[in-house]
């Protein structure tokens, strides 16, 4: 299911704007806007609307624009149309308003500043959109209408239809600062500018866009700018937390999510619009399929196979495609040097030295017992040896800076295994863990100094620990009996620990 707008066609009255409630569900709603003005005729209407130029208001002060508006004026689908229209008698009031660099935003209410961030925010979402899907000079076809309020309360949406074309409008409250979910409701309002681009006049009935595509598309932003790391998915994909391709699809709301579920439902959609990206020609399959997406009721899967015939291949090579380009997000970057406590982690795994012996069981034999190798035979040592020499040297560069010479007296010992020589390297090797112990504590320490800095210097609440402060208190008020065998068991020894306890105190 998506998130549908219904459509509410703005017609010309001679006294009154109607409201623009109709159709609407009770969440995306807003408030009506009465106008008591004089009758004027349609001509003068279409001739103000058309003819007259759109002319840019940044500041505070009257345009050209706003002077040369009548009563009748505004009537009309213009651009203030999200503003507080003036009464009749006070008709020629100025509405301060700011548009964006392309001027498909027009931003209404708060003061100058505030609306300039919106519009540079909004354009900003825009461009990296347009980015996407390789239409950075495409040019748009239905404004979009920005009213900023002072009283709380949800994000709204809407869309009119007016006179060649539509007419996009977002509501929303500046209250408590930033609204939540800002960013997402600009984008999801350019997806359905972008699909309703050329259907004027056409039957449009509803609109909304999925949630897995405003997701994916806002995470592969945050891929490219660099502002998510290999670590997160990587985490996911070892923990198998990620979401698969149906389910993916199916989500309709991120309320009520942990911040491990959302993380894991964002990554999968970032994921999945990125592996749609990678197919050949995926640029122009996407601006097809958001063409087309902002109106489909039908099932998500088929209109993605519909238009990326090269996930098509079989039943499952959707979910494939996916999983690929998951374990590619998961991979360190070639230039990424570990850290102190990844490094030590890896390189504990690196340096054992396994072989089998006469019975056929495998002996693992760790750096502190490098010396034990010596009692093999040479041939039987080279060859087990020289396989851990050659990732010592793999390693070499994605070790943290500080081990790399601990790494070239590793390579240097197994050497001089090999070659049968003994010159101290059971001292050696014991030099070699104490630096390693050294830099595991100086590591943890600055992870530790980098935790309580980061927390100590935050200047926002991010809501993250909500969902656990939500289990706390459902545990609180949870039932404490235990049921089933075990809990039977463990209440029973409980209660008999209980009573020795009891009888042994004087």
């Amino acid at each position: 299911m998506v998130r549908k707008l219904g459509k509410d066609l703005i017609r010309v009255a001679s006294n009154v704007l109607p409201s623009c409630n109709s159709g609407f569900p009770e969440s995306l709603v807003i408030p009506p806007i009465h106008v008591n003005i004089a009758c004027r005729s349609l001509a003068c209407i279409l001739w103000v609307a058309l003819i007259l130029p759109e002319v840019r208001c940044q500041g505070e002060g009257p345009s050209l624009l706003d002077e040369q508006l009548s009563e009748a004026a505004l009537q009309a689908p213009a651009s203030s149309i999200a503003a507080d229209l003036p009464g009749e008698e006070n008709s020629r009031t100025k509405v301060a308003r700011t548009e964006s660099e392309s001027r498909q935003f027009v931003v209404y209410g708060a003061d100058f500043s505030t609306r300039v961030a919106l519009a540079s925010l909004a354009e900003g979402v825009r461009k990296a959109l347009m980015g996407m899907i390789g239409r950075e000079d495409e040019q748009w076809e239905h404004s979009i209408v920005i009213q900023l309020r002072e009283e709380e309360g949800p994000i709204k949406m809407a869309y009119f239809e007016v006179p060649g074309g539509y007419r996009i409008q977002i509501e929303m409250s500046l209250g408590r600062g930033k609204p939540l979910g800002l960013e997402r409701a600009l984008l999801e309002v350019l997806l359905i500018e972008y699909g309703l681009r050329g259907r004027a006049g056409e039957a449009v009935e509803s609109v909304g866009v999925s949630l897995w595509l405003v997701e994916g598309i806002r995470e592969s932003f945050r891929w490219r700018e660099g502002a998510r790391e290999y670590v997160m998915y990587q985490a996911l994909f070892d923990k198998n937390e990620l979401y698969p391709v149906e389910k993916i699809m199916q989500v309709e709301r991120l309320e009520g999510m942990d911040p491990i579920s959302e993380a894991a439902f964002q990554a999968s959609s970032g994921a999945l619009v990125m592996s749609l990206l990678e197919q050949d020609g995926g640029q122009k399959s996407m601006r097809l399929m958001l063409r087309e997406i902002s109106t489909f009721e039908g099932d998500q899967v088929a209109l993605v196979r519909k238009h990326f015939p090269g996930m098509n291949l079989g039943p499952e090579s959707l979910s494939k495609w996916w999983a690929l380009q998951l374990a590619q997000m998961a991979e360190k970057p070639f230039p990424y040097v570990l850290n102190i406590n990844e490094t030590e982690r890896q390189l504990r795994e690196i340096l054992k030295v396994r072989f089998n012996d006469s019975t056929g069981s495998l002996i693992t034999i760790a750096a502190h017992d490098f010396r034990d190798l010596l009692a093999l035979p040479i041939t039987e040592r080279e060859a087990c040896i020289l396989p851990v020499a050659e990732r010592l040297r793999q390693f070499f560069y994605r070790a943290f800076p500080a081990h790399r010479p601990i790494l070239r007296e590793y390579l240097l010992l197994l050497g001089e295994i090999i070659t049968d020589k003994d010159e101290q390297i059971a001292e050696r090797l014991q030099n070699l863990q104490a630096e390693r112990d050294r830099l595991a504590a100086l590591g943890n320490r600055t992870r530790d100094y980098l935790e309580w800095y980061r927390i100590t210097s935050s200047e926002e609440l991010t809501g993250e620990f909500d969902s656990f402060i939500d289990l706390k208190s459902r545990l609180e008020v949870m039932s404490g009996k235990n049921e089933g065998p075990i809990g039977v068991y463990m209440d029973s020894m409980q209660r008999l620990f209980s009573e020795q306890r009891e009888t042994q105190e004087p």
